[in-house]
C-alpha cells in the first residue's frame, strides 16, 4: 500500500473554493482505496488530504488521467505552493479490504 497525507495551503480567502474542487465526486480512480479531504478549523487556509493507493504506480497512473489533470489545473491557481506539506507513508495495517 502507498499512502499520502498532506496539507495544501490555499491562497488567502480561497480555502472553500479549493475544498470544493478537491471534494467533487468524479470518475473512479483505479487502485485508490481511500481519499479523504478535511479541514482544521484553526487553520484558515489549509486543506488536508489523505489518500491510500494499492501502489505508488497506481497513484502515478491516476495523475495521467484527463479528468484528474483537469481538476488539478482548476485547483492550482488557488494553491499557495509554499504552504504544501506532504508525507509519503508505507501503510501497514487498518486498510479496508
Amino acid at each position: 500500500m502507498f499512502m499520502l497525507h498532506g496539507r495544501l495551503g490555499a491562497k488567502p480567502g480561497k480555502r472553500d473554493d479549493l475544498l470544493k474542487i478537491m471534494s467533487e465526486a468524479g470518475e473512479p480512480l483505479p487502485g485508490n482505496r481511500l481519499y479523504v479531504v478535511a479541514v482544521d478549523e484553526t487553520d484558515a487556509d489549509g486543506v488536508w488530504a489523505t489518500e491510500i493507493w494499492e501502489s505508488q504506480e497506481a497513484h502515478a497512473a491516476s495523475l495521467r488521467l484527463d479528468h484528474v489533470q483537469q481538476r488539478i489545473a482548476r485547483a492550482m491557481p488557488l494553491i499557495d505552493t509554499g504552504g504544501i506539506t506532504q508525507q509519503r507513508l508505507d501503510a501497514r495495517a487498518g486498510i479496508p479490504g
